[in-house]
């Protein structure tokens, strides 16, 4: 088995004005900075083997507290960058008008192949994101391990280690101080750190924003067994 902790990077001074950020590379808030030492204090005794994170300074950033702790190297990963937003990165929704709002509809109906101006779609962000799975399931088996990435990235990456169905991984919420645990074993399982303590489940961006529901296999029965843990 490999335990793999999935964690998004703090919050930023785009995401604070809401700007879209895609590649851009953005630092973090002072807010953002508190998330990196709330996960180093949430991760600080696990017996972590290596640190993984994008190559940009939000997500390198969110990750420095803990890997000194841990006296652990920062290994930069080009697969785990963000999604590319081309020509939407740097704007807010009140940059856009009409011809944007029509394009936007288009998107949030189909993830995985529309493909945003000058940009990517989720199905290049798995293809970059799968070669980087195989490689730790390789080289950390019985270990775990940290990566620091992207909200859409991120997806990708839970459904590779999820086996999980990329039409509903492209819903997969995940705000800028929650941390995802899995336990990649048969079958796989998923879980929320929060505050030291395990939730069972994945959140969804839905009709019920804050509702967490098991992505792993197993339907009802695997939630319960998850809330035992």
């Amino acid at each position: 088995m490999i335990t793999v902790y999935v964690a998004r990077h703090g919050e930023t001074t785009w995401n604070a004005e809401r700007r879209i950020q895609g590649t851009s590379d953005p630092d973090l808030t002072p807010k953002g900075y508190n998330q990196s030492r709330e996960l180093l204090k949430e991760l600080k005794d696990r017996p972590l083997s290596a640190i993984y994170t994008s190559t940009r300074q939000r997500a390198i950033h969110t990750a420095e507290p803990l890997a000194d702790y841990l006296r652990l190297p920062i290994q930069r990963r080009p697969e785990l960058d963000e999604m590319n937003f081309g020509l939407w990165e740097g704007k807010t929704p009140a940059d856009f008008g009409d011809d944007f709002r029509i394009e936007w509809q288009r998107y949030r109906e189909n993830r995985l192949t529309f493909r945003i101006p000058e940009g990517e779609n989720y199905m290049e962000v798995m293809a970059r994101v799968k070669p980087f799975v195989e490689k730790i399931l390789r080289e950390h088996q019985g270990q775990e391990v940290l990566t620091v990435g992207h909200r859409g990235s991120n997806r990708m990456l839970m459904s590779l280690l999820l086996d999980y169905p990329l039409e509903e991984a492209v819903k997969i919420d995940q705000s800028n101080d929650c941390i995802y645990l899995i336990e990649r074993n048969d079958p796989p399982r998923v879980f929320r750190l929060v505050n030291g303590e395990r939730i069972g489940g994945l959140l969804f961006e839905s009709d019920h924003p804050h509702r967490a529901i098991l992505s792993a296999p197993g339907g009802n029965e695997a939630i319960k067994e998850a809330e035992k843990k």
